[in-house]
């Protein structure tokens, strides 16, 4: 990634590297910039420390509650994060200390705070109070970071008490601002935000998606890693996977997850309202024998085997089927409310844009079957990739671009769901899977 030279940049050979951070509820992802060229030269992501503390963010909120050791000590995990990427870069391109001379700063609100050791409480109830609006600035000394001391710290401004600077981020690698038409840029994780572009306003809301799209909280679930099953076929008798590094299957990750949910569909193992069926009524309506196996009865409920193992069979359960369930109504019903909000049909929709390292995994024939997409044309769907961390390398370039994301911030406008008339009525009708897809 290039962007024009800017005569922020400084010249001296001991300042020429700076980092870009998006800090994920779940994962740290640190981009290695040499500021003397402009570009992008090496990027590495790694497991949120915090994550033991609770996988969503209101957990840590919880964990933390006006207490100000916890606080620090949740800082302190996330700057060690920070510092673990950093120590990677300086050892793999033989870099020193002293050269790293800035960074910037995207995630979600809680995740901006807990960086900042400001206390998030107020993020949890109403009237959503944040600790800080606008960019803060630090330098790496007064964080803890091992770079050049004086290094300039940008934290990019968040938009709400749950739309955070990663999303500005998103909209300025997106360029939705300059786009013409009905555009919905969807970042698929925990907090499943959603932006939308038109009739020249830019709203956006976070949706309470939660982690299954991340393979938490899924009984056989596992972060898209080696070993995680990733796409799914099932045949009239038989079912077929893809499995991340061609090794041994040991869970499924989100899309491997949607590819499931999918085809249990397509095969009506699986029915519109989320129920699966049982071995007996497969038996009854003349299923293969060999997909009648693979339905039976487990610790949480009817549940249906994708891989066999020797150890453990890797499943998808009854219970998971409601937990994509409800990550994809907060997700769809939350988008369906910015489109009421501006008086758009889904067919007036232009573009879709999906941000994330989920959402170009994601087998998007797979999310609309399932409806966790508005219905439009595959075409009109494309991947942005990680579109936060790209806005975050973008403003590391370029002081015109931070101040580009202070606009942005500004402007949009943020629809909290839950204050929302028709939310909850729109949560419950988008639970259900669509009865057919073409």
């Amino acid at each position: 990634m290039y962007v024009n030279n800017e005569s922020s940049i400084l010249s001296t050979k001991c300042r020429k590297y700076g980092v870009a951070f998006d800090i994920g509820t779940t994962t740290v992802v640190g981009m290695l910039c040499d500021l003397n060229k402009n570009c992008l030269i090496d990027t590495i992501a790694k497991t949120n420390p915090q994550s033991s503390f609770g996988l969503d963010v209101i957990s840590r909120i919880t964990y933390v509650d006006n207490n100000e050791k916890k606080l620090r000590d949740m800082q302190h995990l996330i700057i060690e994060c920070c510092n673990e990427i950093l120590e990677f870069f300086l050892d793999r391109h033989m870099i020193l200390k002293d050269w790293l001379c800035k960074a910037t700063v995207v995630g979600n609100t809680t995740m901006s705070h807990l960086f900042l050791a400001i206390d998030p409480s107020g993020l949890a109830h109403s009237p959503f109070n944040a600790g800080f609006n606008g960019i803060m600035k630090k330098t790496a000394s007064e964080l803890g970071l091992n770079m050049n001391d004086d290094a300039e710290i940008f934290i990019l401004p968040n938009i709400a008490s749950h739309v955070g600077s990663d999303i500005v981020g998103v909209m300025i690698a997106s360029g939705i601002k300059k786009k013409h038409g009905i555009t919905i840029v969807i970042d698929i994780g925990t907090n499943g935000e959603v932006v939308l572009s038109g009739k020249d306003r830019i709203l956006v809301c976070s949706t309470a998606a939660g982690p299954a799209f991340e393979g938490a909280g899924i009984y056989n679930g596992m972060r898209a890693v080696e070993g995680a099953i990733e796409k799914i076929k099932i045949h009239k008798d038989n079912v077929h996977f893809q499995v991340i590094g061609n090794k041994e299957p040991r869970g499924l990750c989100g899309s491997g997850i949607i590819d499931a949910v999918a085809a249990m569909l397509d095969s009506e193992i699986l029915d519109y309202t989320g129920k699966l069926i049982t071995q007996e009524e497969a038996a009854a309506r003349g299923f293969h024998v060999e997909i009648v196996n693979r339905l039976r009865k487990g610790i949480h409920g009817n549940e249906f085997v994708i891989a066999w193992r020797d150890d453990k069979d890797i499943v998808i359960t009854q219970k998971d089927i409601r937990e994509i369930q409800l990550a994809k109504s907060a997700i769809f019903g939350g988008t369906l409310i910015l489109l009421k909000c501006l008086d758009i049909d889904i067919a007036d929709i232009t573009e879709i844009l999906l941000a994330g390292a989920f959402g170009s995994n994601i087998n998007v024939k797979s999310a609309l079957r399932i409806g966790l997409l508005p219905d439009v044309d595959e075409n009109q769907i494309h991947s942005l990739g990680n579109a936060a961390g790209a806005g975050a390398c973008m403003a590391l370039l370029s002081e015109g671009v931070i101040k580009e994301a202070n606009m942005r911030a500004i402007e949009a406008e943020h629809v909290e769901l839950a204050l929302h008339p028709n939310f909850e009525k729109l949560f419950l009708e988008c639970m259900n899977f669509p009865k057919n897809r073409g």
